[in-house]
This record gives structure tokens, sequence and C-alpha cells, in this order.
């Protein structure tokens, strides 16, 4: 089955399911889409996938509309509270009843989160070439500047992104420079974020720094 990670951005994801679908059927395939992401978060981490989730899955699939696609995204919720509890279990050093297949610290969850967002991200991977090649240069543009050259465009929400996606970097680098934990409710939507699109990204993008810049400030009092 595909999943949004098979294409290069949200657009094209659409694009495929509403090409190869039937009508009736889109609402769920792009559930399923979502689905997809979660069971390849852990099959990258070699942690077997619950097999509770895998008969819910079979269940839901045999309903009928709108039944299905509201139980399938209903599901969805779980599946990524389980996975964000598997994760952040590990990296609090907490015992699950079995040995974790990875040992995660909470530098490490910040690191993998960061590899993710360099490779998958176009702007978060623009914003680190920037900051590792560019920045500190005699004469060196800013980086707005440097975005709007190399992404060629003078859309405002696009450039905006881009300048949230450089505030959000640098909250991670904080994070993992004081070895905090990154609050769990942050890890997927930090993950996902990219795919948004709408006038609602930048909103949800700037909230989410924010809350960051918040979690840090007892810090830089103390």
């Amino acid at each position: 089955m595909k999943t949004p990670n098979d294409f290069r951005n949200q657009d094209e994801w659409l694009a495929f399911v509403r090409t190869t679908v039937p009508p009736a059927d889109v609402p769920f395939a792009l559930a399923m889409g979502r689905t997809g992401l979660f069971q390849q978060f852990y099959e990258i981490r070699s942690k077997p996938f619950p097999q509770h989730f895998s008969s819910e899955i079979e269940r839901i699939s045999a309903l009928h509309e709108p039944d299905r696609t509201k139980e399938m995204e209903t599901l969805n919720d779980s599946i990524m509270g389980d996975a964000i509890q598997f994760l952040m279990t590990a990296a609090a050093g907490v015992s699950t009843g079995s040995e974790p297949m990875y040992q995660f610290t909470p530098r490490g969850v910040i690191e993998e989160l960061q590899e993710h967002l360099r490779t998958k991200n176009p702007y978060f991977a623009l914003w680190t070439h920037y900051r590792e090649n560019i920045t500190g240069r005699d004469g060196a543009p800013d980086w707005r500047e440097y975005a709007i050259q190399k992404m060629q465009t003078n859309d405002d929400r696009e450039i905006d992104f881009a300048v949230l996606i450089s505030e959000l970097g640098r909250c991670l680098e904080l994070y993992y420079q004081r070895e905090m934990a990154l609050p769990k409710r942050f890890y997927f939507q930090i993950w996902f974020l990219y795919r948004t699109h709408g006038p609602e990204r930048n909103v949800m993008t700037r909230v989410l720094v924010q809350e960051l810049v918040e979690g840090l400030e007892p810090c830089g009092s103390a």
C-alpha cells in the first residue's frame, strides 16, 4: 500500500489517490495513508506493529461509509498515541516490560527528528544547509533573503513558513543542548508539519514554536 512518504509532497499524494481511487473511497484511502505512515514508524525501529491494531484495521476495512472512515481516523489517533508512548518511554529510560530495540535519550529523540526533517522537509533541509555552510560568512545574506533566493518565490506565506522553520530548528537545538525531553505531543506534529498546506500551516507552526519557547523559559530564568 502506498503512503504519503512515497510521494514528494502532499499534493502529489492527493492527486494519486483521487485519480486511482473511486470518489466514494477517497476519504478512507486518505485515512489508510496515515495508517501506513504509522506502520512505517514501527518498521524502521524493527518493532512489530501491534497485532490488536492489525485486527482492528481488518475489521474496520469491512465496514461501510461513513462509519469506516470515522473509525479508521479514531484508530489512527490510538496508533499515534501508542507510537508516542513507545518513543517517549524509551527516551525516559522506563522499562516497557521487554528490552527495547532502541535506547532513546532526550537527545536521541531530537537527533532522530532532526534527521527525518533534513531528509523529508525541504524547508528544514535548506535551513540546515544555510546554518552549516552560509551563515557567518562575510557578506552572507540573512536567512530570509537566502530562502527567497533559493526557493525562487515571492509568496509571503511560503517565506514566512521558511522563517518559522528556522525558529523551530533553533528551538530543537536548544532542547538538545539542555538535554530537555521534547513534549511528546509535539513529536508527530513536527514530523508531519511540512505536509500541512493552506493558511493554517503557518498558524500551527507559529503556535508550536511559541509553546516550545515557553517550555525553554524556565531554564533560561533559572
